[in-house]
């Protein structure tokens, strides 16, 4: 039986076993999703804590039900180890590690080196790899696969198969998970297009092939540049209505009675989360490449950075109004996770203005539901304080960077002395609440 025949005939059999690499907000549901169909399930990270969580059935990712990751743990679907050497009993290979920006924008690439190097080094023969982590055009084809031919002695194509499938996870989206979201795979070849589409129809419910990985990687930026430039440029046509006392929002709800060429894009202190303020500047480095500008992007890019600073001088602004100078102010921030009702405040906008805010003197607290403690870029520490009355009153400055449900608009607006409200959480401009 070839090698091909082998492992399509595991997953006809239910006997495939799925690792998976990088235990984090795309790895674990990955898992999730392949063990609650049936599949084996083992999870490698090198981070001891997640291991252990996993194996003693503590979950930790908020859009995880806790009662079946619990039975999955039980029923031994779903393990976890720091033992890369363990890579060598698993038929699929399903890498989901970070891929940060640099200090200069461009890729980071040690997370996927490191993971591609354990790999070749425990590869066994008639094993499908795949890449899900955000990266630019070119990164299987150019970097992944020759670390693992080298590394492993073996040939892609005849001892094992490539291929790409980005990640599509959306925090806190009670809609669309892991298995209900169209899932697009590239492989370097049709025998690795094939087996990729019979591995990931376990999990899925829909497969959408591509002609190449590169195809596929070239989707994921796609995605998020379009949601990086119109949310820039909502941002900036935000600032612009604010001068001309012009309510965005309502331009906006106007705009979306359009029953056609318009999709509504909304205006915040900025853009969070691990891909939109990321990925598309995986494209501009590979683009230099290819003696190609974006300019684009390079622009919306622009745009996003400013936004920390022009909030901030919208709170100072609000303060100055109401005799108050932002120095020695004290400013109570209510929500810090980068999007409403989740647990992450990565790259979050509200990390990036407290610390603005702390430049120039302000004295600062924040309230979130979801986080009880934070680290800014700057490296200041925060705890959460209670959202009470007390709180609210005694802050010069109020300033809603997050909407999460949970919060009160009117409770907030009865007890605050002055608010920017940067969400639209507040629905009425007034003479102690200001809009972004």
């Amino acid at each position: 039986m070839s090698n091909k025949e082998n492992i399509l005939q595991k997953i006809q059999d239910g006997r495939l076993k799925v690792g998976v690499i990088g235990l984090g907000y795309v790895g674990l549901p990955l898992a999730v999703a392949f063990a609650r169909s049936g599949v084996s399930v083992l999870g490698f990270d090198v981070s001891e804590e997640k291991v252990t969580k996993i194996n003693t059935g503590e979950n930790y990712i908020a859009d995880i039900d806790d009662d079946l990751f619990r039975d999955l743990v039980h029923k031994k679907t779903i393990s976890a180890s720091s033992n890369f050497a363990e890579l060598k009993d698993c038929d699929t290979i399903l890498i989901c590690v970070p891929t940060p920006l640099d200090t200069f924008r461009k890729p980071d690439m040690t997370f996927i080196e490191s993971a591609c190097k354990a790999i070749g080094e425990n590869l066994a023969k008639g094993t499908f790899v795949c890449l899900e982590s955000t990266t630019y055009p070119t990164t299987s084809e150019e970097f992944v696969l020759p670390i693992l031919e080298q590394s492993s002695g073996l040939k892609e194509g005849i001892d094992f198969w490539l291929g790409y499938s980005p990640e599509r996870v959306d925090p806190g989206n009670s809609v669309y998970s892991t298995e209900n979201t169209p899932k697009v795979l590239g492989a370097l070849n049709n025998d690795g297009l094939q087996i990729g589409e019979a591995v990931y129809k376990l999990a899925v419910e829909e497969v959408h092939l591509v002609s190449s990985p590169r195809v596929a990687e070239m989707v994921k930026i796609l995605e998020n540049t379009y949601r990086l430039v119109n949310i820039s440029l909502v941002n900036e046509l935000a600032l612009l209505a604010g001068k001309m006392d012009i309510n965005i929002w309502e331009v906006i709800e106007a705009a979306k009675t359009k029953p056609f060429g318009f999709q509504a894009f909304y205006p915040g202190p900025g853009i969070g989360g691990h891909c939109i303020p990321l990925d598309p500047f995986y494209l501009e480095s590979i683009a230099r490449k290819f003696n190609f500008e974006l300019s684009m992007i390079h622009t919306a890019g622009h745009i996003d950075l400013l936004m920390a600073h022009r909030m901030t001088l919208k709170i100072t602004s609000a303060l100055n109004r109401h005799k108050k100078a932002i120095n020695g102010s004290k400013i109570l921030f209510l929500g810090v996770a980068y999007k409403p009702d989740i647990n992450d405040e990565r790259e979050s906008p509200a990390l990036k203005i407290i610390d603005e805010v702390l430049k120039k003197g302000g004295e600062v607290s924040y309230h979130d539901p979801f986080i009880s403690n934070i680290k800014t870029p700057e490296g200041a520490l925060f705890t959460s304080v209670d959202l009470n009355k007390e709180s609210l009153s005694l802050a010069d400055c109020v300033v809603i960077t997050t909407n999460h449900s949970v919060f009160d608009a009117g409770f907030i607006e009865a007890h605050s002395e002055l608010i920017v409200d940067l969400r639209n959480v507040i629905k009425e401009a007034s003479e102690k609440v200001y809009k972004l």
